[in-house]
């Protein structure tokens, strides 16, 4: 039983030896198609990663500061509650602020409109001021006649919704949790254009919230002033006026910011010429030589099989 299982065992090793080397007789004999498929991917692949602009990315970074009296309002905010008049001093934070702006289209629609930034993405010159690699442009001019060409023609609205929806796309807000720093950036091809997209947003975003926060403010301010006015023991009419003297601290400490709750730390700068974030062309013409390859040798087997195929029905017509 033993050397018939080892008699077993060494056929079964010398069919998947004939078998490994039959592959590769195969691939030796469709070199030709994987050498020409390798060539033509990667030859197309260095077209398009040439045509491609380089992006950049600009950045602003803003140290929040500490809002305090948020919970100083004690039973009194429970009181307030009741008469339908909010207090603020909620949990959100400024990077929740922008990254809310930033998601609401009302907002951003306004925001394009404003600052015509439609108007500057559309201009004739928009891609001047790209950069290319090896400073070669020729492609890139050559495909976007033809895109041009093929576009379809949008109403208003359409357009400004596409815009937003890009503009939402390359903006990127976080805040690190160690540190609390709040990061708005913005990536574009146009290097130039980049921060000024991030100090129109700062700009807008804050006049937005410090507005909206203004307002909750005389709110509040108004209806401490009414119960105080009602008012007649001392004690309640002393917590109310410290309420509004903290209240207004708030108002003024609002009005002293340039960007709503945060200072600026780091402003943003247009970057330096290779200091790109994408493409990664070297990265893209790796992944297609190896994927050309492969693909190559699934040709050469797929047209080996077929060719076997077509073999074995020949020799079977003959037998009938």
């Amino acid at each position: 039983m033993k050397n018939v299982n080892m008699s077993e065992c060494q056929s079964v090793i010398e069919e998947d030896e004939i078998d490994l080397r039959e592959l590769w007789q195969t691939i030796k004999k469709g070199k030709k198609t994987i050498f020409f498929t390798t060539l033509i991917i990667v030859f197309m692949t260095f077209i398009y990663v040439l045509k491609m602009p380089n992006s950049y990315k600009s950045e602003a970074i803003l140290i929040p500061t500490a809002s305090k009296g948020g919970n100083a309002l004690g039973g009194l905010g429970g009181l307030a509650a009741m008469a339908g008049v909010s207090l603020g001093g909620g949990s959100m934070t400024p990077d929740i602020a922008f990254s809310s702006l930033l998601n609401n289209y009302g907002f951003m629609k306004d925001f394009v409109e404003k600052n015509k930034i439609d108007k500057y993405y559309e201009r004739e010159n928009a891609d001047e001021d790209y950069v290319f690699a090896l400073g070669f442009r020729g492609l890139y001019d050559l495909f976007k006649s033809e895109k041009k060409d093929s576009n379809e023609i949008l109403d208003r609205e359409a357009q400004v919704y596409k815009l937003v929806k890009s503009l939402q796309g390359k903006f990127s807000i976080s805040a690190d949790k160690k540190s609390g720093l709040i990061t708005i950036s913005y990536t574009d091809y146009d290097r130039k254009y980049a921060p000024k997209m991030v100090n129109m947003f700062l700009k807008d975003a804050s006049k937005y919230l410090v507005d909206n926060g203004l307002k909750n403010i005389d709110s509040r301010l108004n209806y401490f002033e009414k119960e105080m006015s009602k008012v007649e023991a001392f004690e309640l009419r002393q917590s109310l006026s410290q309420m509004i003297s903290q209240i207004l601290q708030e108002k003024v400490m609002m009005k002293s910011k340039q960007y709503y709750q945060c200072d600026l730390l780091a402003a943003p700068e247009v970057p330096y010429v290779k200091d790109k974030t994408k493409p990664k062309r070297g990265l893209i013409l790796v992944v297609a030589f190896i994927t050309s390859i492969i693909l190559g040798i699934f040709i050469v087997f797929f047209r080996e099989f077929l060719k076997n195929n077509e073999e074995e029905k020949e020799v079977e017509g003959e037998r009938e």
